[in-house]
C-alpha cells in the first residue's frame, strides 16, 4: 500500500542571488554597478593608490615599504558582485597579477593579492590612509 508524503512549506524559499558587477562605457560615460574604492591604503608593506585614468580604466599604483619595488599597474575590468567587487590589475609585459577586493560596506579596508605566473604570493589587508602619505611619494 503507498501512503502519499506531502511536503508542505509554510512559507516560500527566497534564495537572494548575488548580483555580479556590470561595466560599460559608451560615449565616454562609465556606468559601473561596483564603483571602485579610490585613495591610498597601506599596510606595513604595502602603500598603493586606487585612481580613475579615463572612464573604464583604472590604476594601481604602490611602492613595497620593505624592498623598495613598485607597481605601475592598469586595469579595465571589475569581477565579483556588487557586495564584494574585484579589480584585476596588470603591468605591461609582466606576468604579475594585482587583485584588488573590497566589501561595499567597508570602503576604507582592501584586499591586495599579488599573483606571480597564477601562484599566489601575497594576500593582505590594506587600510585607507592620509592622502601624504610619505611612503608614496618616494
Amino acid at each position: 500500500m503507498f501512503i502519499p508524503l506531502i511536503i508542505a512549506l509554510s512559507q516560500p524559499v527566497n534564495i537572494a542571488q548575488a548580483q555580479p558587477c556590470k561595466l560599460s562605457v559608451i560615449n565616454d560615460e562609465e556606468t559601473n554597478s561596483c564603483p571602485l574604492s579610490t585613495g591610498i591604503f597601506a599596510s606595513k608593506e604595502w602603500t598603493i593608490k586606487l585612481s580613475y585614468w579615463e572612464p573604464g580604466a583604472y590604476v594601481l599604483k604602490g611602492i613595497n615599504r620593505v624592498n623598495g619595488k613598485k607597481i605601475n599597474a592598469t586595469g579595465s575590468e571589475v569581477r565579483g558582485t556588487v557586495d564584494r567587487p574585484q579589480y584585476p590589475f596588470s603591468e605591461e609585459r609582466s606576468e604579475t597579477l594585482y587583485l584588488v577586493t573590497f566589501q561595499r560596506g567597508d570602503r576604507n579596508t582592501i584586499r591586495l593579492e599579488i599573483f606571480a605566473d597564477t601562484v599566489p604570493v601575497y594576500n593582505q589587508l590594506l587600510h585607507k590612509t592620509s592622502s601624504n602619505d610619505p611612503f608614496f611619494g618616494r
